[in-house]
Formats: structure tokens, C-alpha cells, sequence
């Protein structure tokens, strides 16, 4: 079931990331997808093993030996397969854009402009950091960053 999802949202996201230009914004997205991803999978994790939805029934008590009525925490059939469904389609959608993002930085040339993107995008550094890191200046980071996005916006 989780296959068939994260392929149809992969053949979707790649439907409508045809002639899509990649931008900062985009780009920017990618941690944001990376943790919402994380969530959802603890998420899809926790409706395996904590119910939440309250149902009634009764049991026998030994102690007296007569019934009385207990509540059992617990998902329906039909709503917990349309929640699994639904938070499995959601992850496969994110995986598929998360997918499309990294290969687009796989296909930067430039080594170390490919680790610049990587370092400030997905780890979430700074440029100063960046410059830290690799050991330039915080200037060259900033170039190599400008230069770069000027050319991606040209073409």
C-alpha cells in the first residue's frame, strides 16, 4: 500500500515539476520537507501502536463476577485505513519532491558549490558558518553562492 502511494506521487510531483525552474525558494523548502517528513513518519509510527479513538464494551469483572462497562482506546477499521492511506500519501508526495530536490543538487558540477548548497540547505548553516566549515572566507561563500544563483537565473 505505501509502495503504490509514494509511486503515484512521485508520477504526480514529477508531472508538475515538468518545465518548473529551480529557485532559492525551492531550494529552501528542502529542510522544511526533510523534518515534515521525519513527523509524518513518527506519525504513520504511532497509529500502529497508540490508538485514539474511544470505543465502549463491557467485561466481566472476577472480582464480583458481574459485567460493568471499561473503555479500550482504539482506531475503526474504515477511519484508521483512510488515516494510514492519507498520511502515506502525503509522505510519498514529500518524498518524491525531496527526491527531485537533491537530484537537481546532484547535478550542480562544482564540487565544492554542490557542498555550499548542501551545508546551507539541508544542514541549515549559515554562510558564516559555511565559511567556517570549509575554510574560506565568508565573502568567497557569498560570490560563489551570488554568482551561481545569477547563472541559474539566466538560463
Amino acid at each position: 500500500m505505501r509502495q503504490k502511494a509514494d509511486r503515484e506521487a512521485k508520477e504526480e510531483s514529477d508531472e508538475d515539476l515538468k518545465g518548473e525552474a529551480m529557485d532559492k525558494e525551492r531550494l529552501k523548502k528542502l529542510r522544511s520537507l526533510i523534518k515534515e517528513a521525519e513527523h509524518l513518519e513518527i506519525e504513520i509510527e504511532e497509529t500502529k501502536w497508540f490508538p485514539k479513538e474511544p470505543v465502549a464494551d463491557s467485561a466481566k469483572d472476577y472480582r464480583t463476577g458481574y459485567p460493568h462497562s471499561i473503555t479500550i482506546a482504539g482506531y475503526g477499521n474504515s477511519e484508521w485505513a483512510k488515516l494510514r492511506q492519507r498520511l502515506y500519501e502525503k509522505l510519498g508526495r514529500i518524498q518524491a519532491e525531496r527526491m527531485m530536490l537533491e537530484n537537481w543538487l546532484d547535478s550542480v558540477q562544482d564540487p565544492e558549490l554542490r557542498d555550499i548548497l548542501r551545508l546551507q540547505y539541508i544542514n541549515g548553516l549559515t554562510q558564516e558558518e559555511i565559511a567556517q566549515e570549509l575554510g574560506y572566507s565568508v565573502i568567497t561563500i557569498k560570490r560563489r553562492l551570488k554568482a551561481f544563483w545569477d547563472k541559474v537565473d539566466t538560463e
